[in-house]
């Protein structure tokens, strides 16, 4: 993606708001020393950006004639429009260790699955790492094919982390990344289908036998 242009924002607060009418969307960035700044960023940008760009996803950036890499960390969007009403950037330190969320990418296919033997679920879907920016991957790979039965699972801990990435806590460990659990049996009812001659046939029988008991009896 192209380097983002960022301008400084005057407008704050509810007044913001009225940068959507100039097709401009209100944003901040923040860095981990606790600074902020509020800017504004085109609406073809942040539209791009709500398209193309995950949680890993490094920006260049321009502000104040200043080149920044920035990470998105939060999109606010109108539940009614879908359109961006808020964007939270932040800057990175290119020099120190960040905390990043990283996405798990299942990879192969699992035995269990294939002979249709369990269900795949996945409890984990991204953790949180600690990185230097040079260190960063868009995602962490999970071999699934190693599943073979209902009850198998793959934890944090059973996986190779990439070079120069830790965990931020250290009691996910052994938390479960994707498990096999067994295939629900579905319970079949037999219902009897009467078809209409067969009912009329069975309705004139027993009229009939009906009838019968009553002459006998007279």
């Amino acid at each position: 993606m192209d380097t983002i242009k960022l301008s400084k924002r005057e407008l704050v607060g509810k007044k913001s708001k009225r940068l959507l009418l100039e097709n401009f969307v209100p944003a901040v960035v923040y860095n981990s020393k606790g600074d902020s700044t509020n800017v504004k960023i085109s609406r073809s940008d942040s539209t791009k950006i709500l398209k193309n760009v995950t949680s890993t996803t490094i920006l260049d950036a321009e502000f104040d004639k200043k080149k920044l890499k920035v990470l998105v960390k939060e999109v606010d969007i109108n539940p009614f429009t879908s359109k961006i009403r808020h964007i939270a950037f932040f800057e990175i330190d290119e020099t120190e260790e960040m905390t990043f969320t990283i996405p798990f990418n299942m990879i192969g296919i699992s035995p269990a699955v294939k002979n249709n033997l369990g269900v795949l679920v996945e409890v984990l879907p991204s953790i949180d790492v600690k990185s230097k920016l040079s260190n960063l991957v868009p995602f962490i790979e999970i071999d699934i094919t190693k599943l073979e039965h209902p009850g198998q699972s793959i934890s944090v801990d059973e996986i190779e982390m990439p070079k120069g990435i830790s965990l931020v806590n250290d009691d996910l460990a052994n938390a479960t990344i994707v498990t096999i659990t067994e295939l629900q049996k579905e319970e079949v009812f037999e219902s009897k289908v009467v078809e209409e001659g067969e009912e009329a046939d069975e309705t004139a029988e027993e009229e009939g036998d009906e009838k019968a008991e009553e002459i006998a009896e007279e």
